[in-house]
């Protein structure tokens, strides 16, 4: 249902390439507005408005071009990053600084405050500014808001 109301879009062909249609539209944008806008006095509303139809079919030509002399090395997909230094490196730092265990005496750069609490805080300064006008009021605890 979901390909059939046209939500996924396949640009490359390839088996499970699918991709939102947002993504296209996207990309088709950003050759649009970047790729081919043309430079200088080329590059204005109207001239992107008359190339904005023609970039499927400039993507067309480039595909067939890369085909025709075998520019493998040419695309616009990258490979995947290599996180091996960085894994590396934070798997130093964490040994270093030991951030899950508990050392006496190591102070946090900012403390997170339970905004349960402060809520409660908040609503029973609220009750007893208005408890002149009401007789009416419950007592809460910051467990009750909780499921069981």
């Amino acid at each position: 249902k979901t390909i059939q109301m046209n939500l996924l879009c396949n640009p490359t062909g390839k088996a499970n390439k699918f991709r939102a249609v947002d993504w296209l539209v996207e990309r088709n944008n950003l050759y649009t507005k970047v790729i081919y806008s043309g430079t200088g006095p080329n590059c204005t509303i109207k001239h992107v408005i008359k190339e904005s139809p023609l970039i499927e079919v400039y993507q067309n030509c480039h595909m067939t071009i890369k085909n025709a002399f075998h520019l493998q090395h040419c695309t616009i997909w990258h490979t995947p990053p290599d996180m091996t230094k960085t894994i590396q490196k934070l798997a130093a730092r964490i040994r270093e600084k030991s951030p899950h265990s508990f050392k006496q005496g190591r102070e946090a750069i900012a403390s997170i405050t339970d905004k349960v609490v402060d809520g409660l805080a908040l609503m029973h300064m609220t009750i007893l500014t208005d408890d002149d006008e009401t007789e009416d009021h419950f007592e809460f605890e910051a467990e009750d808001l909780y499921d069981d």
